[in-house]
């Protein structure tokens, strides 16, 4: 098989530690009538790669290459495709193999990219982005004059729930992990930010509300905060849970029930099964950010050869907004 120059990339032949991906070159193969080729310009570091390098997530086959998201310029087109041409920019938000210099790729799960959207933001925005609205657009379409409260409002998906919220006329009551995160908080000109670690969630957001629950929760913490949110939601309200990152929540259905609160836990394919959908949802996203209602993009990056760093630091908290590689 005809192959081109090396590709640096990152090989995952067991689940566990950091240490088990390992940076290597393999030669790369022309792609297949119905794929794509891609050299990648940024790379995403998500909470999702952590779960798949760690073994929470299974994967079908070892050795394999993790990673789910990244930007890029189209090198080479199948014989058999169409629609697509050598020198598109393009990203992706859920394609398995992304830790690696090049890539092929069925160019159904690409998106093309506006002129004036980079690499580094497309990276940076277009997973979260998406989940953010579909957060606040379909799974719980935030109303002017809601009351909401975003867990996690200083990092990731939350910063993007929190800010959009806000621009469409609700109440947005933030929390953030420690102190130190309100100043991250302070350009979302949020209405309220709480700091979980020394301050009462239900005491202050009730001073707050003149003793009033909120409408909606926005949740992608999970265990350490569900139980105290569903106290917290008014009878007939909606707790939206997206993630778990403190691990998997105790649901209490009779609390729930007795309150009439609607409890979801929506996938971002739900909500975009096919192209169109896609096209459209990237589209707004795109239009808000360039817009301002998602305030700057300013990545950590690291060497795609520094993965295991990456994901180190980023277990270990070390890490605020968006992280990418540059291969």
């Amino acid at each position: 098989m005809n192959t081109t120059q090396a590709n640096g990339i990152v090989r995952l032949t067991r689940q566990g530690p950091p240490s088990v991906l390992e940076y290597t070159t393999e030669q790369i193969g022309l792609p297949k009538p119905h794929e794509v080729l891609i050299r990648h310009e940024a790379i995403a570091l998500n909470f999702v790669d952590v779960l798949f390098r760690n073994g929470s997530f299974p994967l079908r086959q070892l050795p394999t290459t993790i990673g789910v998201e990244a930007a890029g310029v189209i090198e080479s087109v199948g014989s058999g495709v169409t629609g697509w041409t050598v020198g598109d920019r393009v990203g992706y938000y859920f394609s398995l193999g992304a830790y690696a210099q090049q890539r092929l790729i069925d160019p159904r799960q690409l998106v093309k990219l506006p002129d004036d959207i980079t690499f580094d933001q497309t990276a940076s925005l277009l997973a979260k982005g998406l989940t953010a609205r579909m957060l606040v657009k379909q799974a719980y379409p935030v109303q002017a004059g809601d009351i909401v409260l975003v867990h996690a409002a200083a990092v990731g998906v939350g910063s993007l729930v929190s800010r959009w919220a806000k621009s469409l006329g609700a109440t947005v009551i933030g929390t953030v992990g420690n102190e130190a995160k309100k100043a991250i908080v302070e350009p979302y000109r949020l209405d309220l930010v709480v700091a979980l670690d020394k301050e009462d969630l239900a005491e202050k957001i009730h001073a707050f509300t003149n003793g009033r629950d909120v409408g909606a929760v926005f949740d992608g913490v999970g265990k350490a905060t569900f139980s105290k949110s569903a106290t917290l939601t008014k009878p007939g309200g909606t707790i939206v849970l997206y993630g778990s990152a403190s691990g998997a929540p105790e649901i209490d259905s009779t609390l729930l029930n007795a309150r009439q609160i609607k409890f979801l836990q929506p996938s971002l394919g739900q909500y975009l099964p096919d192209p169109e959908s896609v096209n459209l949802s990237t589209a707004e996203l795109f239009d808000a950010f360039q817009s301002g209602i998602l305030g700057n993009v300013t990545p950590t990056i690291y060497p795609l050869s520094e993965v295991s760093k990456a994901h180190l630091d980023l277990e270990a908290s070390r890490t605020t907004g968006s992280v990418i590689f540059r291969p």
